[in-house]
């Protein structure tokens, strides 16, 4: 019997919705007034190379890559996000960021022992790997463990149209939550 012949065992939990989501938060500082430079543009670019690289695999773990540009122009938003280096790439509890020598705007990507002026395509493809990597261990984890309870899938599964207005409460099938 091969793993699609499988038939899920009763009350298992249900496989995951395709698509699961892996955030991929890509951070810059807004300098002068401008949210992006020629560096983190061609930073950008290369991202999205190793996004279109990554993708088909991420799939066929049934993950999505989403990719969202985030700016930070105060310090303290700076603080809030732990921002250390522009740009910055998050993805799955990981990160990748250039280092700024000699306070200047220069950027040195370090990977794999070598030291590069722009962020090698091999070393986003490989962010991005882990991060997929990561992503899908913690899905696997999260379903192994049962993912939600049974009384939870009740609601979850619930179309848009049933699920409870605004502001209404509703803590079980009847509405009482005692």
């Amino acid at each position: 019997m091969t793993a699609t012949d499988a038939s899920p065992a009763p009350g298992s939990p249900p496989s995951p919705e395709p698509g699961a989501r892996l955030a991929v938060d890509y951070w810059t500082v807004a300098m002068e007034g401008q949210d992006s430079c020629g560096a983190c543009d061609e930073t950008f670019a290369t991202l999205t190379r190793a996004a279109d690289t990554v993708r088909p695999l991420a799939a066929q773990l049934g993950i999505t890559l989403d990719i969202t540009r985030r700016t930070v122009a105060t310090w303290q938003e700076a603080v809030e996000h732990g921002i250390r280096a522009s740009p910055a790439l998050r993805a799955a509890g990981t990160e990748l960021r250039p280092a700024h020598p000699d306070d200047s705007e220069a950027r040195v990507w370090s990977w794999r022992g070598a030291h590069h002026a722009s962020l090698p395509l091999a070393a986003a493809v490989d962010f991005l790997l882990r991060a997929v990597a990561a992503r899908s261990a913690q899905l696997g984890d999260f379903l192994s463990r049962g993912g939600p309870s049974p009384y939870l899938r009740r609601f979850l599964t619930a179309s848009a149209a049933e699920a409870p207005a605004a502001g209404a409460v509703a803590c079980g099938p009847s509405g009482s939550c005692g």
